[in-house]
């Protein structure tokens, strides 16, 4: 199955109705926001993911995402808005200790992901991370650490540089992305179709904190984890 055969099969799951006539390279930004064509529960999902080696794996990993923003979907739908990002409420079950205890735990994880690339810069400014704290708010605007950069150039190189297992995923790149405007959560949910990757599925802190409806941002030798 070629990208264009690929395309056009998700183009008729989803019901797009798109105009496909286009050159490879296009097709990435024919499908950004796919996924939302299939809330608020993911059912009909599993199309997109049926023609790929790993599909189930890669099905699996989307699916928590559908499960706990299903509820404000359908709300929003019920008041004739469609939601154009996943944006997943906060979950009360994680106080304040479990999430510096997520924090903590990706910041070891990012430091076994650099030590894997060989990246000793990146991971000397890890290893700068000593604590975690949990606030309301925080104005990423204003965030002037340098680390945050560096992980996000690390792990963009590795997404574009790793063999791939099923070539036809590319087509899905702007799909993944457009999920909530993040490439680390886009790197977990490919994470099955990267061939050399870490033994240790080194994104998935950072996923549980997303679905627990937070973000994460470095500051003074510090990761700050608060609201989406």
């Amino acid at each position: 199955m070629t990208n264009f055969e690929y395309a056009r099969r998700i183009d008729e799951a989803a019901g797009l109705d798109l105009s496909l006539d286009c050159e490879e390279i296009d097709l990435q930004d024919k499908l950004y926001g796919l996924f939302q064509c299939f809330m608020p529960d993911g059912v009909g999902v599993e199309a997109v993911f049926a023609p790929l080696q790993n599909g189930e794996a890669l099905q699996a990993r989307i699916m928590p995402i559908y499960a706990v923003t299903a509820q404000r979907t359908q709300e929003a739908f019920d008041q004739g808005m469609a939601p154009g990002y996943f944006c997943p409420p906060q979950d009360p079950k994680f106080g304040g200790e479990a999430l510096k205890s997520l924090a903590l735990a990706h910041v070891q994880n990012l430091k076994i992901f650099a030590e894997f690339l060989g990246k000793n810069e990146l991971l000397k400014m890890l290893n700068e991370i000593k604590f975690a704290r949990v606030q309301e708010s925080f104005d990423l605007a204003h965030n002037k650490d340098g680390l945050a950069h560096a992980v996000y150039e690390a792990i963009t190189e590795w997404m574009i540089d790793a063999p791939k297992l099923d070539m036809k995923l590319w087509v899905l790149g702007e799909a993944y992305y457009s999920i909530n405007c993040d490439y680390l959560l886009a790197a977990y949910l490919q994470y099955p179709n990267y061939a050399q990757r870490p033994q240790e599925d080194f994104l998935k802190p950072y996923f549980k904190l997303y679905l627990a409806g937070r973000q994460i941002a470095f500051e003074r030798g510090e990761v700050v984890v608060f609201a989406h």
